[in-house]
C-alpha cells in the first residue's frame, strides 16, 4: 500500500450517506482513479457539490472501484464527513493544503513528520547521504556501537571504546584501565625518564644492560637476591647479611667461623674470637697490634675482654690505643685516659646545675602530668591542674551573671550610651536618659518646676 499523489484525476460519484464513496468514472478531459492507482492504495481527495465539499485520504479498492473515507481532513460539515444528498458531484484526486511543503516569506520549510528522501541532504558544504545519516540512526548517548557516531551522555562519558589511536595530544583528568586510575602525578612520574637513571619524583626503568644507578635510600621488607650489590652510602640491615664473599675498601675479607679469625694483611693486624672456659664469659675478642706497625693499628688489650650473657655487658682489663670511628653506639659507660670530640680534648665532665637560677637546667617534681600548667616552688618547677592553678590565683572557674550576692552583672541593653544612668533589671543593667530617670522616679526636670512655680505665682495673683 502506497500513498499515490496523480494529476488530473477526476470521476463522478452518486454515493449518498457516509459511506465509502463508489466511482462512476471520468469526467471528460480527466482521467479515472483506476488508471492511476493499485490496490489498497491511498490518495489525497476533494469530493464537492459545488455547494458542500469534503477533503481527506481515502483507500483504493480496484474491485468495484470504490474509495473509502479513511481520514476526513477538511470539510464544511466541521471537518467531519458529509452525509450526501441524492446527485451527483465530482471526487478527484488533490494535495490538501495542510499537506503541503512551502518556503515562508523567509525561505524556510517547516515539516512536522518524517522526511523521507532517496538520494541525499545537501546543508552548506555538507552532503549527507544515508549512510552518513545511519552512523547517527538509533544512538545511545554514552555508549560506544560499531559503525556508529560517539555521543557522550549526560554526564560528558563515552564508554566502551576499543582501540583509540591519536596522532597528537590526549588532554584527560585521568585514564582508567580495568582497576587502575591513572592520573596526572601518575603521568608524571612516567614522563622524562631516562632509563638506568634514578630522578626524584619519577618512576626507575633499568637500561638495556638492566642496570640502574642513583638509588639513595631504598628500604626493603623482604628479601634482596642480587649477584653484585655497591653500597656507597650506609647501609643499615636488620636481618641477616650472606655472601660468597665481601670486601672491605677493595680489600678481600676472608671470615674463618669456629674460633673466628679474621685476617688482614694490609693493616698486618687481625681480630681472634675464641670461647672462654669461664661460663660468664664467651666469645673473646683481641685486637692486636702487629709488631712491624707503627702507631696504633687499632684497640689493644693487656686484658681479656669478658662478656656476661645474663647482663649483656662487655667489659675488659685495660684499652690502649685509640678508637676511630665514623659512627657508634655506647649504651654503657666509656671510660678512658683521654677523649677528643672533632680534634679537642674533652678533659671534664660538663656537670649541669639545675635550679631556677639564671643559666639553671628546670628540675621537675613528681606528680606533674600532661596538660598541667606549671608554677616555680624553691628551686624546681611543680605541675599545676587547671583547679588548681585558680585555687592558687583566687579565681573562679566561671562566672555567674545576675543581681544577686557575689553575680557577675552584666549589660542588659543594646543601645547603651554615654553619659547615661543604670537601672537593675532581672538580668543585670539597662541603661536609662535624664528624661527616663525622672518618669521612673515621678520627678520633673528644674526647668519644668521653674515654669510651675511661675506658673502657680501668677494663678495665685
Amino acid at each position: 500500500m502506497a500513498l499515490v499523489i496523480s494529476d488530473r484525476v477526476k470521476e463522478t460519484t452518486t454515493t449518498t450517506g457516509t459511506g465509502t464513496y463508489n466511482l462512476g468514472g471520468a469526467v471528460t478531459g480527466f482521467e479515472t482513479f483506476t488508471a492511476n492507482l493499485s490496490n489498497s492504495d491511498t490518495t489525497y481527495y476533494a469530493c464537492t457539490d459545488n455547494t458542500d465539499f469534503e477533503v481527506g485520504i481515502g483507500t483504493f479498492t480496484a474491485s468495484g472501484t470504490t474509495l473509502a473515507r479513511t481520514t476526513i481532513l477538511a470539510s464544511s460539515n466541521s471537518n467531519n464527513a458529509v452525509s450526501w444528498s441524492s446527485g451527483t458531484r465530482t471526487i478527484f484526486c488533490t494535495l490538501p493544503a495542510s499537506k503541503t511543503v512551502f518556503l515562508d516569506a523567509s525561505g524556510n520549510a517547516t515539516i512536522g513528520g518524517t522526511v523521507t528522501a532517496t538520494g541525499s541532504f545537501i546543508i552548506g558544504s555538507a552532503d549527507m547521504n544515508e549512510a552518513d545519516l545511519e552512523k547517527l540512526d538509533g544512538i545511545t548517548n554514552g555508549t560506544i556501537a560499531a559503525s556508529k557516531a560517539v555521543v557522550v551522555d549526560a554526564n560528558k562519558d563515552a564508554s566502551s571504546f576499543r582501540n583509540l589511536t591519536a596522532s597528537g595530544a590526549i588532554t584527560a583528568g585521568s585514564f582508567v584501565i580495568g582497576s587502575a586510575d591513572i592520573n596526572e602525578n601518575d603521568l608524571e612520574a612516567i614522563d622524562g625518564i631516562t632509563a638506568g637513571t634514578v630522578a626524584a619524583s619519577k618512576a626507575a626503568i633499568v637500561d638495556t644492560n638492566k642496570d640502574i644507578t642513583g638509588f639513595r635510600n631504598v628500604t626493603l621488607t623482604g628479601e634482596l637476591d642480587a649477584a653484585t650489590l655497591d653500597i656507597s652510602g650506609n647501609a643499615d640491615i636488620d636481618g641477616t647479611l650472606e655472601a660468597d664473599a665481601i670486601t672491605v675498601n677493595g680489600t678481600a675479607l676472608n671470615t674463618v667461623i669456629a674460633g673466628v679469625t679474621v685476617t688482614n694483611a694490609t693493616n698486618a693486624a687481625h681480630v681472634s674470637v675464641a670461647d672462654n672456659e669461664n661460663a660468664n664469659e664467651e666469645n673473646l675478642i683481641t685486637f692486636i697490634e702487629d709488631a712491624s706497625a707503627t702507631g696504633n693499628v687499632g684497640l689493644e688489650s693487656d686484658g681479656d675482654f669478658s662478656y656476661n650473657p645474663s647482663t649483656g655487658t662487655v667489659s675488659a682489663t685495660i684499652f690502649k690505643g685509640n678508637i676511630d670511628a665514623v659512627d657508634g653506639d655506647f649504651d654503657g659507660t666509656l671510660e678512658a685516659d683521654a677523649i677528643t670530640l672533632n680534634g679537642t680534648a674533652i678533659t671534664a665532665t660538663a656537670t649541669l646545675d639545675t635550679g631556677i637560677s639564671n643559666n639553671n637546667v628546670p628540675k621537675f617534681t613528681t606528680g606533674v602530668a600532661d596538660d598541667d600548667f606549671l608554677r616555680v616552688a624553691g628551686t624546681a618547677i611543680e605541675g599545676r591542674s587547671a583547679s588548681e592553678v585558680l585555687s592558687d590565683i583566687g579565681g573562679q572557674a566561671s562566672l555567674t551573671f545576675g543581681i544577686s550576692n557575689t553575680n557577675a552583672v552584666k549589660i542588659d541593653s543594646a543601645s547603651v550610651a554615654d553619659d547615661e544612668y543604670a537601672r537593675f533589671t532581672a538580668n543585670g543593667l539597662e541603661s536609662r536618659s535624664t528624661s527616663e530617670v525622672l518618669s521612673d522616679i515621678g520627678g520633673v526636670s528644674a526647668a519644668d518646676a521653674s515654669n510651675d512655680a511661675t506658673a502657680l505665682a501668677i494663678a495665685l495673683g
